[in-house]
């Protein structure tokens, strides 16, 4: 079974996002999410059909599959000159390792059917916060989470 078959039994897509980009940034979350993350929030474009006729919205689906490496900033000017960036940075996350939610097959033998569940994977992050002089982010804490509980992390910048 092709991963797209799994997820098509696994969870239908909704069309109701969890960000809303504006100017290249989700709106209104507390860290300033860039619009090329949606695949690792599991936002795609996908065919729909309605009377007949295709058509493609935005959809949203449980698969969040952020991973090692990335850091997402509190500001957007963090994109721009670094110069004049770190001066108003307060916060940057950094991902040190991490695993996506993935599709589980789960086999009821008793009434002889499967369905299909979602397997949480995880975020390990560091938190970065700038030194006195505001000239570099200094290693702050550590966290683990789920990648939905730090998907929630980065919305609302509630641990």
């Amino acid at each position: 079974m092709k991963n797209d078959q799994i997820e098509t039994l696994a969870t239908k897509r909704s069309s109701d996002l969890n960000a809303n980009f504006i100017d290249g940034f989700a709106d209104g979350w507390f860290m300033a999410l860039k619009e090329s993350y949606k695949m690792e929030l599991d936002i795609k474009l996908t065919e729909r059909k309605k009377n007949k006729i295709s058509y493609y919205e935005w959809t949203q689906g449980p698969y969040y599959c952020f991973s090692e490496g990335q850091i997402i900033y509190d500001i957007r000017e963090a994109h721009t000159c670094w110069r004049e960036a770190i001066k108003k940075v307060n916060i940057a996350c950094q991902i040190v390792a991490a695993k996506p939610n993935i599709p589980i097959k789960i086999a009821d033998n008793v009434k002889g059917k499967t369905k299909f569940s979602v397997l949480e994977g995880y975020v390990k992050f560091i938190l970065f916060k700038p030194d006195k002089e505001r000239t570099k982010l200094i290693p702050h804490v550590c966290y683990n989470l789920s990648q939905n509980n730090f998907v929630n992390y980065l919305k609302t910048g509630n641990l």
